[in-house]
């Protein structure tokens, strides 16, 4: 998602895509809860940082079916990009929809719309899609391709970034408790603030990781497009902190 953490904040980086580079204009779509309304305002401010233009605002529901009428709504707007900030689920339902009725327009998103969940759900309809990701089962590291290759094996499909981020999150407890030498919660956490860890210290972390004085996290992330079915990595962007 766009608010709420470092890493999440991190939605700017997705301004790096060819897209932005000559977009003009955007079509944006979002969910009306937090997550949603939180995102909506961070973009918001993006765009007008930018001097990219808002030709289309629409507001939709969590767990809504039909979004025949907000897709005409987006191409009546001719807007140069569309941006989709929504629910997993909702996301594929809007690319199908998007695709039936012959939307041209760069589709483009944070985390959600090109995540692996929804890349199954919406099939062929989510080639092309562009975004911005924390973690991705396809990330160009070796460490992170073993991850994968082991977890396809073990549970017949494709892990996405909330397979990594489980996966990690285990790795970091463990890393913190044997540096505390006991399990203690509020220690653990208070010890992360500030602390780095990376793969030569656990191998399970994949990905070097730093939590700042906040608890919040920062690694690397990717730009990915849909490409067969995958997260196709375009570029690796750096830490915040660098």
């Amino acid at each position: 998602m766009i608010a709420g953490c470092r890493q999440c904040r991190r939605a700017r980086w997705v301004m790096k895509a060819p897209e932005w580079m000559k977009a003009k204009t955007v079509a944006f779509l979002w969910v009306n809860n937090d997550y949603g309304k939180g995102g909506r305002d961070v973009f918001f401010q993006e765009m007008k940082e930018r001097g990219i233009k808002i030709v289309a605002d629409v507001s939709t529901e969590s767990g809504q079916v039909d979004f025949a009428a907000d897709i005409v709504k987006m191409k009546a707007s001719n807007a140069d990009v569309m941006f989709i900030y929504t629910n997993e689920e909702e996301c594929a339902r809007v690319l199908r929809e998007a695709r039936k009725q012959g939307v041209k327009q760069p589709i483009i998103g944070e985390t959600n719309v090109i995540s692996q969940k929804v890349i199954d759900l919406a099939g062929e309809t989510a080639e092309g899609v562009k975004g911005h990701v924390g973690l991705t089962a396809d990330a160009p590291i070796p460490a992170v391709q073993a991850f994968t290759q082991k977890f396809q094996q073990r549970y017949k499909y494709v892990p996405d970034h909330n397979g990594l981020k489980g996966y990690m999150g285990v790795y970091a407890v463990k890393y913190a408790t044997e540096k505390l030498g006991k399990f203690d919660r509020k220690a653990m956490a208070k010890s992360l603030h500030g602390m780095t860890i990376t793969p030569a210290q656990e191998p399970g972390i994949l990905i070097e990781t730093t939590w700042d004085a906040k608890g919040d996290i920062d690694r690397i992330s990717f730009l990915v497009e849909v490409v067969k079915g995958r997260q196709k990595v375009v570029e690796i962007l750096p830490k915040l902190g660098k």
